[in-house]
């Protein structure tokens, strides 16, 4: 079978979700850069299983009701690239690994600068969670989904809140810090409440098929 596309709304933009067959191949980033991930000619397909199934499970993650994913992928890269972004896939949802944590994971300590390389050139965002490698001081650095995505999935993962409640917690920052900036000297400002979290989402299973 062909490579085929499929286009989704999310709140941190148009992802485009591409499938190899009857597997999950990459999930691009609206803004993407046209040569970080490397696909062949590809069609439009909508009704591709593995494409309506992606975006089903995506949908419940960023709704705070999936903490894991349960879809067949296939990673194409050298098999350097696969190490990495096969150990992206076993940090926990609400967790962070820097990237000296993966160049030790995958047996090359030295490797630092090449893992960071090819975290920036995962193809299947969010599934195999290259946002959550960080630095090693805990800056976020770089992502190729912009940082402000980087640091709402990561939000939205720490609190296990659902969309509704990370897009209050985000607004309540944004306007604690619009009334610091405008305050005069002296006033307390005072955060506004944010609506708790709702419990954990039921676990899946995360299965992988790396391509050759």
């Amino acid at each position: 079978m062909t490579y085929a596309y499929k286009l989704m709304n999310s709140p941190v933009g148009e992802l485009k979700l591409v499938a190899n067959g009857n597997r999950l191949a990459a999930i691009l980033w609206e803004n993407d850069k046209p040569n970080r991930v490397r696909l062949p000619e590809m069609i439009e397909a909508d009704e591709r299983p593995i494409l309506i199934e992606t975006e089903r499970q995506l949908n419940e993650y960023f709704a705070g009701t999936r903490d894991r994913f349960d879809l067949e992928l296939d990673f194409q890269g050298t098999d350097f690239q696969k190490k990495v972004w096969a150990a992206l896939l076993t940090i926990p949802f609400g967790e962070t690994r820097s990237y000296s944590d993966i160049a030790t994971q995958i047996g090359n300590i030295n490797a630092v600068r090449a893992v960071g390389a090819a975290n920036g050139r995962n193809p299947i965002s969010i599934v195999a969670p290259c946002h959550r490698v960080i630095g090693a001081s805990g800056d976020l650095t770089g992502f190729a989904g912009g940082l402000a995505n980087k640091m709402f999935l990561l939000s939205l993962e720490a609190g296990q809140t659902s969309l509704e409640a990370a897009a209050d917690s985000n607004a309540a920052a944004t306007a604690t810090a619009a009334a610091a900036s405008s305050a005069t000297p002296g006033t307390v400002v005072r955060e506004a409440p944010v609506k708790p979290a709702r419990p954990a989402p039921s676990r899946g299973t995360q299965h992988s098929l790396f391509g050759n």
